[in-house]
């Protein structure tokens, strides 16, 4: 069994030649160091008694032996080298004493790095090295230990502690390597757990630990706004997209209008003594974007300009469990409510009559978001627990709230009630006049999505009675006239140059069959051209869009 899976499940019957986990050497061990002691004395009495007989107290009293005097130095010193590299000297002492309780990190102790010091002893006669281990669960995570020198300043390259630390730092918990390794656990559980092994030089080791500690978690996102959905919600400046997640998706930047939800989470968990205490969402006009998100931890304090859709307190256990903001869901909860507290009904089994109960609990009322006038909004989400940690999210928001138009203002260079006779376009086109066009949300940014959501166009004809057909649009992609504004230009364009005359030319006398859009030669009848348009905005929960329509009565003679 290697080191490392001895220390996560220690031996429970370690064999009889190991070194015991306290320290202390084993009996056979206890033995072996007293008969060397003894030894050693004995010759050292008879170096002593050598000497004196060699030397006497007032001089040589026989012959210097060199050779035997050298043979016999020699024997000490390799008992005493036996000593020494059979290891009976070792005591080791281990203790951990910190991280304990709520811990939020430090991010001054290692630039880039969030960090947990890790307290205690590693020491003791014969001490070789240490090793720490960040539990999470059953799982040891990899990376997660930070080493301390022997100054207790962070050593990145260092893999074990290669010095004795007594009530000091013993290393550091990386907290991001700690989140990163519990994974998706870290939503429901932010207990990890320290342990700490010492070992000595002759091979014994002694565990301390685990030593448990709670690292302090929130969730402060918004990730969905009406119909548009948040991919990269840490990124303060991502833009709504129209396509749900999972990830890995084209760019399809989404503007959205109408009374909307606001929905995402907002949840304090990691520690039993922070619980949630208050929830505020603003909307702040921000025609440049530069709103930038307040740093977590600072102040909550209203923005200027920003028009309020939440301000929630929690002051009670019973709101918190009744109303918990924590849907792990891709759009999460709701995060828009009227001022004040309600009541709802909850209901529950039982296993004994009369089998079902309810009680009233309190209810957060939610409220749509009235999205303001066109223009560019940045969402700003507040959280703060009741240790007086806060939380920040905000989200860039296009809105659009206008309308788009479509008019029709002439057909082949007639307006109002008159009689279009097709013999004029003998050899040519019918010209189609009007108006298709939507604002920009704001001009002076660049003419792209979301800014500009302008769909398209589109015309048809319907015979009174009859049948119909599309109108090839001049430019069905396009603005009539194409400028990009915030203001409607003035003046019209060419919607259509329409070949009428192969679309409502019979090519002879009646009758028409039922259904066709076609008229015969030497009759005449009403017409509507239509002429609709749509932009792309997500409008509503439902994510509709804004569209024009515009219907054109003509008299039509077929006089060829």
């Amino acid at each position: 069994m290697n080191e490392e899976n001895r220390f996560s499940n220690p031996p429970k019957n370690p064999d009889i030649n190991q070194r015991q986990p306290s320290g202390r050497v084993s009996l056979r061990g206890c033995w072996e160091l007293l008969i060397k002691v003894i030894i050693l004395l004995i010759l050292i009495a008879i170096l002593i008694a050598y000497w004196l007989g060699a030397l006497g107290p007032f001089g040589p009293r026989g012959e210097y032996n060199s050779y035997a005097l050298g043979t016999l130095i020699a024997l000490i010193l390799l008992l005493l080298y036996l000593i020494w590299r059979q290891k009976h000297f070792v005591s080791l002492h281990c203790a951990l004493t910190d991280p304990t309780g709520c811990q939020h990190g430090d991010i001054n102790i290692l630039a880039g790095r969030v960090l947990i010091p890790i307290k205690g002893t590693a020491s003791g006669l014969g001490f070789s090295r240490y090793e720490l281990e960040l539990v999470f669960g059953s799982t040891v995570i990899a990376g997660g230990i930070v080493y301390a020198d022997n100054a207790g300043n962070p050593n990145l390259a260092a893999t074990f502690g290669n010095h004795q630390v007594t009530s000091g730092t013993l290393g550091f918990v990386d907290a991001q390597q700690a989140v990163i390794g519990a994974g998706a656990g870290f939503l429901t559980s932010t207990s990890f757990a320290i342990r700490l092994r010492v070992f000595g030089i002759d091979g014994s080791s002694q565990i301390c630990g685990p030593l448990v500690f709670e690292l302090a978690a929130a969730r402060s996102f918004i990730k969905k706004v009406g119909a548009a959905w948040a991919h990269d919600y840490v990124n303060p400046n991502e833009v709504l997209c129209r396509i749900a997640p999972p990830t890995g998706h084209p760019i399809n930047p989404a503007s959205v209008g109408g009374s909307i939800f606001v929905r995402g989470v907002a949840d304090t968990y990691g520690c039993a003594a922070e619980r949630i205490s208050e929830v505020h969402v603003w909307a702040i006009p921000d025609p440049t974007f530069t709103f930038a998100q307040p740093a977590n931890g600072s102040a909550i304090v209203p923005p200027v300009g920003g028009v309020p859709w939440a301000n929630v307190s929690y002051t009670t256990d019973p709101e918190r469990n009744a109303n918990r903001l924590d849907a792990t869901s891709d759009e999460g909860s709701i995060l828009t409510f009227a001022d004040g507290w309600g009541i709802r009904w909850e209901c529950a089994y039982l296993p004994f009559p009369p089998w079902l109960s309810c009680w009233t609990v309190p209810d957060l009322v939610e409220q749509y978001w009235v999205t303001p006038a066109t223009g560019k909004y940045t969402l700003l989400l507040a959280v703060k627990d009741t240790a007086g940690n806060t939380y920040y999210d905000i989200q860039r928001v296009w809105v659009d709230n206008d309308g788009l138009v479509a008019h029709i203002t002439s057909i082949g260079g007639l307006n109002g009630c008159l009689d279009l006779r097709l013999s004029k376009f003998v050899g040519t086109t019918c010209e189609i006049r009007g108006v298709a066009w939507d604002r920009a949300i704001r001009a002076a940014d660049t003419q792209a999505s979301p800014n500009d959501n302008f769909a398209g166009y589109s015309m048809s004809f319907q015979k009174n009675g009859g049948g119909g057909g599309p109108i090839p649009a001049a430019t069905p992609a396009l603005r009539v006239p194409n400028v990009w504004a915030e203001v409607q230009p003035a003046g019209d364009g060419v919607l259509a140059t329409w070949d009428i005359i192969a679309d409502l030319d019979f090519g002879g006398p009646g009758p028409v069959p039922a259904g066709s859009g076609k008229i015969a030669r030497g009759e005449h009848c009403a017409y509507i051209i239509a002429l609709s348009d749509s932009d792309t905005t997500l409008v509503g929960e439902g994510g509709s869009n804004h569209t024009g329509y515009h219907p054109y009565a003509i008299n039509v003679i077929n006089d060829l």
